[in-house]
């Protein structure tokens, strides 16, 4: 429903007022001239005189010099503001600039593409000079156009692919919302590739439940139907994670080997960003949850609450002596102790860990002196390169396992 326009006004009223009577809207913003300014009264009445009971509430923009396109554009705002003011949506809003000089024209659409209006132009059947000068009144022909943004918008699509594949997700969901904004005629698509991102989101800063209810909300499969290869592509690498994404929000909070995963991918996507120190302090977290996961799932022992007879005979007493909380009574074991206990239990992983101790030590070194954890010093990517190897030496998982989030390239 068109409850507004945006009007450039030329030397024949005829077309304005055969656009205005097809669309019929509330109130028309015009754009006119100090020569074309009279006609704004003449088109008011050939309005009323065609449609007795129609009447419409106007405003005028004058532009003093016509041949100046950087004056023409400054009014030309003018204009486009005088119906933004009045809370009309830019669905609502349609463009005539079929009148008025050719910068008013040029004007008038520079200012009001980038609001996502949709535009109209009056031509005609018939035309004066042998069919190449005005066209005659009574034969003028409305033609709608599509809306400008869905072939303008190439540089936000191109913008959102590099804001997502460098995981800057909450901007790339900004300017997807911008551009539902512009009335664009791929809407549906744009909303579920919002839902999607926004879902990346949750998903990278480890919300996996909202993760799940956001790609649910976008409706994954319905993408698979769309004529954009590049889109079908995208939805269905996202449908391809959806089953990990589920089991990660599924799973109680508790040590598993796709949470370790999990978190080995988030540290290669800050790697991926520069942000190193955060990278190597996600790997250092997974390293401790390698020794949860292993000593809850196959030898049932909860590193926060170890049961005593649990303990090999051998570092029992130790054990209870260093780790044995005096408020509660729990035993609880450190990320070396955890694999100390593993050793003990003659498991692989803790034999693995005690060959490369020496080389977790000077990693654990260098992690200690990062500004985010107890010093001032910066990690280097050669800390995390070191690092990551470390982990991948333990053969608990393989390079291939890793959760790749998808490229996006629309």
């Amino acid at each position: 429903m068109i409850r507004a326009m945006i009007i450039s006004v030329g030397g024949t009223p005829a077309p304005i007022i055969k656009s205005i009577t097809k669309y019929r809207p509330e109130f028309v913003s015009f754009f006119a001239s100090q020569d074309t300014c009279d006609h704004v009264t003449e088109i008011k009445k050939g309005i009323q005189i065609q449609e007795a009971k129609y009447t419409i509430k106007s405003e005028i923009t004058l532009s003093d010099e016509v041949n100046d396109l950087y004056h023409c554009f400054s009014k030309a705002e003018e204009a486009v503001k005088r119906v933004l003011s009045k809370g009309f949506r830019s669905d609502e809003v349609i463009v005539d600039y079929t009148g008025g000089t050719k910068n008013m024209s040029v004007a008038l659409s520079l200012s009001a593409v980038a609001h996502g209006f949709n535009f109209s132009y009056v031509g005609g059947t018939e035309r004066t000079k042998g069919g190449v000068g005005t066209v005659v009144d009574g034969k003028e022909e409305v033609y709608e156009s599509v809306n400008p943004w869905d072939f303008l918008a190439i540089d936000e699509r191109k913008k959102i692919s590099f804001l997502f594949n460098t995981y800057q997700f909450k901007a790339a969901k900004a300017l997807v919302d911008d551009i539902l904004e512009k009335n664009t005629s791929h809407k549906s698509i744009f909303k579920k590739l919002g839902f999607i991102i926004d879902g990346y989101y949750s998903w990278d800063i480890f919300r996996h439940g909202e993760a799940v209810g956001k790609f649910e909300r976008a409706r994954i499969e319905e993408l698979l139907e769309t004529d954009d290869e590049r889109i079908r592509l995208f939805a269905r690498a996202t449908l391809q994670l959806k089953p990990q994404l589920e089991f990660l929000s599924g799973t109680q909070r508790k040590p598993d080997r796709l949470f370790a995963l999990d978190i080995f991918s988030n540290a290669e996507r800050r790697f991926e960003e520069g942000k190193i120190d955060d990278a190597v302090v996600r790997l250092y977290r997974l390293v401790e949850m390698l020794a949860q996961e292993r000593l809850l799932n196959n030898h049932g022992i909860d590193t926060g609450s170890v049961i005593e007879e649990k303990i090999p005979q051998q570092v029992s007493d130790e054990f209870i002596r260093k780790y044995k909380d005096r408020r509660d009574g729990k035993i609880k074991v450190s990320q070396n102790a955890a694999f100390e206990l593993l050793e003990a239990l003659e498991d692989d992983l803790g034999k693995e860990f005690q060959k490369r101790l020496s080389h977790f030590r000077q990693i654990q070194s260098q992690r200690n002196n990062s500004y985010l954890v107890h010093g001032f010093a910066c990690a280097s990517d050669n800390t995390y390169k070191k690092f990551r190897e470390f982990i991948l030496g333990l053969n608990i998982f393989s390079e291939d396992e890793v959760i790749v989030f998808p490229r996006l390239n629309i």
